[in-house]
């Protein structure tokens, strides 16, 4: 499953083990990031096809991103390949997010 390698990004360090991090956070790593004065988190190619979040604070991001993958696995067409892949990628995983 491909996710986003930018280089030029200004990565944000995040304890993925840390006990407030969301379940799926911790699964999943999206890649964390400066935007101007927001943090972004990013799961997948880019912004419009994976799984984008954003907030003032790491911690606002990482939740905002969190309730976007529940969205889009809760909400998605059968047309939708990235969403197929998180689907099974679970399932195959045996997570629970």
């Amino acid at each position: 499953m491909e996710n986003l390698n930018n280089e030029d990004l200004e990565v944000v360090t995040v304890d993925y083990k840390a006990t407030d991090t969301p379940e799926s956070v911790k699964k999943f790593q999206p890649r964390v990031y400066k935007d101007g004065d927001a943090i972004c988190c990013l799961f997948g190619p880019d912004p419009q096809a994976g799984i984008f979040g954003c907030g003032p604070t790491t911690e606002a991001a990482l939740k905002d991103w969190d309730r976007h993958l529940h969205d889009r696995l809760s909400h998605h067409a059968q047309s939708d390949d990235f969403a197929e892949e998180l689907v099974a990628l679970i399932a195959e995983n045996q997570w629970s997010v």
